[in-house]
């Protein structure tokens, strides 16, 4: 079953045992759909909108999101099953490595596309937060914080496998862009933050 259609009790239960997935970059992928998912409400609530398309893209990215939290647990599957791989031999240690380091970057690469869907949230977010409905400009500041937790959630994903690569220019890469990911983020993070309490207190 997918984490999507799974009860939020079976979710957590889950996340709460000894079991490695779901792990912080699954709940990155859920705190980036919940945002889109808040943003949306608060989109629907605002009468006449001018926000063109960002319902039905906020939409895609809930989706997006939602499916992620799988493919991140998965990516770290990949990455425990390429551990266990066998090493008794020259031949199977060089083959075990190769699958341990591709494994890596797929598991680097997973919170990643968290973190720029959080980030597109944030952009959208911008607007939202300004020109939606006031009585629900609370939940377009809840909404940026949830989508500045997936970017930084999925960021820690990202590093701490990219410090495990052998590759140091693939690991530069991944690194450089989460890093810019995370400026940005908390730059349009912080802009909805001032507007929502700036609107709330008007």
């Amino acid at each position: 079953m997918k984490f999507a259609e799974s009860s939020l009790k079976e979710f957590t239960d889950k996340l709460a045992s000894k079991s490695p997935t779901p792990g912080g970059g699954s709940v990155a992928g859920l705190c980036s759909a919940l945002s889109a998912a808040l943003n949306s409400m608060v989109v629907n609530l605002t009468k006449e909108n001018s926000f063109g398309q960002s319902g039905a893209q906020l939409s895609k990215l809930k989706t997006e999101s939602l499916d992620l939290m799988d493919e991140d647990a998965e990516s770290f599957k990949q990455v425990m099953s390429a551990f266990k791989l066998p090493k008794n031999t020259e031949a199977e240690k060089e083959k075990r490595t190769k699958a341990i380091q591709t494994a890596l970057v797929g598991a680097a690469e997973s919170p990643l596309k968290i973190m720029k869907l959080g980030l597109e949230i944030l952009k959208l977010g911008t607007k939202i937060s300004e020109k939606g409905n006031v009585n629900a400009v609370s939940d377009a500041g809840v909404g940026a914080l949830l989508a500045l937790t997936a970017v930084k959630g999925g960021y820690y994903n990202v590093l701490i496998n990219a410090e495990s690569l052998k590759d140091e220019s693939a690991a530069e890469k991944l690194e450089s862009k989460a890093d810019q990911i995370v400026q940005e983020a908390e730059k349009l993070a912080a802009e909805i933050n001032e507007m929502t309490e700036k609107r709330i207190r008007a």
